[in-house]
Order: structure tokens, then C-alpha cells, then sequence
């Protein structure tokens, strides 16, 4: 993937509009904060408050130098959390009713603290509330709301706060959750899923909720997961996409809004190096450094816009078309997004964007809770700069079905 300055260039050549509202004083990585902003009424920020910012602030007692990764969950804003990876330790902070903070109790965290009994840690997972750790030995454990079975504990209905093995596949080496069924990755290319099936997110040829690991049918030497709320996508050894489950915004990318309960081909792309699910649309990036969208526009998070056909019809249709144009709609196939080309890394949130460029943070969409970062709570509808940072931010995050976004 090409990082350089010139990138950034060419992306705000390509129509990104700069608005250079923050920036972090150079500092060495190690000592240099995570950073977080948007909705916090749950802790979810990790400042210490529980209010909304506008602007990037803080996490307290988190570096980016030590953290490897941060994966943020939630079904909305009102259940938030978040868990940093580092040093192969798990903290968390925010929402905590159904224990998804794993740390023993049911209380909100307004800062990160270690998740006990979790060492040797790998990769981690936040869902809907509930969450999900692999340790170096491949094993996963899990944690939080167990409704629909989406702990893999042979349950449904109950609650855990702290976290607990789930048993019955080989060697893992990712983990994913949606918003109430969870993923795992096998060493061998093969991907199981548990938890809630009615919208085909299992991706077993059912809808029923199931309690411990299934395979998923007819996947085969897949390199990477990322589960959408209630939708997952698997990218494959030969860089196609594969996509199953709730399908109602054009999510699957299939030409279709019918829902799949086995896996089925993403239209179009080629050469996908990294993909990206956010609650009910995606993002892919390929080897070409080109980035492609697909499912909900409804707040131009896939940064495209479409006018009527009949735009050149007489005024009043003329004005009409006009007004039409301004109505982002879903993609049920990916479309390019040529002003997102070349961005090191995208996350996907609810209902919003955002990219790493350089030292540069974009991002676009839905603002309410001020989870763009620009200061505002002004959706908009190109690329705002939310964050400059040296040495430069490598990763971004967003929650799951909330509006809170991070930078590390």
C-alpha cells in the first residue's frame, strides 16, 4: 500500500476537502495518546467524562506505541465500549450492563482498565455487547451478553463478566463479532460462526441461532473477517470478497437487497487487500491502492451521490432532480471512491467514514454526536480533516453501531 506524502496530495487533488481542525504536537510514538471522539455518554471516549466531543481528546493512560489494535462496539451510542489490545493485554472502557468490559461487574468505565484472566493475547473483538479475545495459542474467548448464544457457551439469555473459553474449533487466528453472532477465523482458512441466524449472518444455510461453533458452508482459504451488524465479510487467498447475512442496504454487494444465509461473491473487485464492515455498509481496498464501497448511502458514507435520470426534463423537473440529487441512496454493488484513493487504512462505523492519509485523519457522514471530529456536529458530505498528527496516526477505528471514532 503506497504511504507517501504524495498520496495525501493526490487524495486532496481528488476532491477531499481540508479543514484542518486538530493536531497533536510531534512526540515519540510511545509517548504519544490514543485518540477519541464523538459520542461518549457511556465512557466510551476513555477521557475520564462521560460527554459527547466534537473534537479528538485523549484516552487516558493509553499510548500508541503500545497498542496493537482497538476494536469498538456497541449496537448504538447509549451501549458503547471499546477494547485496546496492548502488550498482549486487554483493556476496556464504556458500556458495561451486559459485562462486556469483562472485568467482573456491571458498572460503566469512563477509563481503560485491564480485562483479567486474558494474557498472551493476540487479536480481540468488540460486538454488539458482547466481546471476543484470541490468545497465541489460538484459543478464544468470549464475554458479555449472551442472548442469542453469541458466547458460544452452549447458552442463550444470560449475561458474563468475565471471560471464559468457547470450545469446539481448531487453531484460531482472528476473531470477529457483529451485533449479537461472532467469527472466527481458523488457521486453515476456514471460518465458524455462533449466535443469533435470523438474518443469515451464521452463514450455515439457516436462520436459526446457534450456541457453539459451526462452519461456515463453502468458504475456503480465507485470509481476513470483519463481521457488520447483522452481515460479514471474508476475504479470500485470491483477493475476491466474499459476503452473507442481512442484505436489506445492499450490504452483500450481490446486485440484490435479498438476504443470504450462505456465503455469496461481491460484484466487481479484484485484488482486495484489506476489507472493512461497518453496521450496514463496506469498504475494500485493493493492491492498486483504490478504494470501493457498498451498501447504505443514506448519510453519504460511501461518498457517492447519484442524479436522476430524467434531470434535464423541463424546470420543474430540473429542480426536482436537483433536490433528488442531494438524497444519497444505498449500492448494491461496489462502487469506486476515487476520493478515498490511496488511504492507508478506512474504518467504518454506524453511519460513518473515516481514513488515515500520512499524518492526516479524514473523515465523512453522519456527525450528530460529533464523531467526524471537526468540531461540529454538521454531517457532511466530502471528506472533513478531523486530525494531524505527528508521528503520524497508522490506524483508525470506529464503533460498531455508534458514533464514537478512534486514532492510534
Amino acid at each position: 500500500m503506497r504511504r507517501s506524502r504524495a498520496l495525501l496530495t493526490a487524495a486532496l487533488t481528488a476532491g477531499l476537502a481540508l479543514t484542518p481542525l486538530a493536531s497533536v504536537a510531534a512526540a515519540p510514538a510511545q509517548d504519544s495518546p490514543v485518540l477519541s471522539w464523538g459520542a461518549g455518554r457511556t465512557g466510551q471516549l476513555g477521557n475520564g467524562t462521560s460527554t459527547d466531543s466534537s473534537r479528538p481528546v485523549p484516552v487516558k493512560s493509553l499510548f500508541r506505541g503500545d497498542v496493537d489494535r482497538i476494536s469498538a462496539g456497541g449496537t448504538a451510542s447509549s451501549d458503547s465500549f471499546a477494547l485496546a489490545l496492548t502488550n498482549e493485554r486487554v483493556k476496556s472502557w464504556g458500556h458495561n450492563a451486559s459485562g462486556q468490559l469483562g472485568n467482573g461487574n456491571r458498572t460503566n468505565q469512563s477509563v481503560p482498565a485491564t480485562v483479567q484472566r486474558l494474557v498472551d493475547i493476540k487479536d480481540v473483538a468488540a460486538g454488539g455487547e458482547h466481546a471476543l479475545a484470541m490468545d497465541e495459542q489460538g484459543q478464544v474467548f468470549s464475554w458479555g451478553d449472551n442472548t442469542y448464544g453469541q458466547l458460544g457457551n452452549n447458552r442463550t439469555g444470560d449475561t458474563r463478566a468475565v471471560p471464559e473459553r468457547v470450545k469446539g474449533m481448531p487453531k484460531v487466528k482472528q476473531v470477529s463479532a457483529g451485533c449479537d453472532f461472532s467469527l472466527a477465523l481458523t488457521e486453515n482458512g476456514k471460518v465458524y460462526a455462533w449466535g443469533r441466524g435470523v438474518y443469515g449472518a451464521l452463514g450455515n444455510g439457516t436462520r436459526a441461532t446457534v450456541t457453539t461453533p459451526r462452519q461456515v458452508e463453502g468458504l475456503e482459504n480465507v485470509t481476513d473477517i470483519d463481521a457488520g451488524c447483522h452481515h460479514a465479510l471474508a476475504l479470500t487467498a485470491d483477493k475476491t470478497v466474499k459476503s452473507w447475512g442481512h442484505n436489506l442496504n445492499g450490504q452483500l454487494g450481490n446486485s440484490s437487497t435479498k438476504s443470504s444465509v450462505v456465503p455469496v461473491d461481491v460484484d466487481w473487485i479484484t485484488g482486495v487487500t484489506d476489507i472493512e464492515a461497518g453496521a450496514n455498509h463496506n469498504y475494500a481496498i485493493t493492491d492498486e491502492g483504490q478504494v470501493w464501497g457498498w451498501g447504505s448511502n443514506k448519510d453519504n458514507q460511501l461518498l457517492q451521490r447519484e442524479a436522476p435520470a430524467n434531470a434535464n426534463a423541463d424546470t420543474n423537473a430540473n429542480a426536482n432532480a436537483d433536490a433528488k440529487a442531494e438524497a444519497p441512496r444505498q449500492r448494491t454493488t461496489p462502487v469506486e471512491i476515487p476520493r478515498l484513493e490511496g488511504a492507508q487504512q478506512i474504518a467504518a462505523g454506524s453511519r460513518h467514514g473515516v481514513a488515515v492519509f500520512g499524518e492526516d485523519v479524514f473523515a465523512w457522514g453522519h456527525n450528530s454526536e460529533g464523531q467526524l471530529g471537526d468540531r461540529t456536529t454538521t454531517a457532511r458530505t466530502e471528506a472533513v480533516s478531523a486530525l494531524n498528527a505527528k508521528p503520524a496516526v497508522e490506524h483508525v477505528a470506529a464503533s460498531l453501531g455508534g458514533n464514537t471514532t478512534y486514532a492510534y
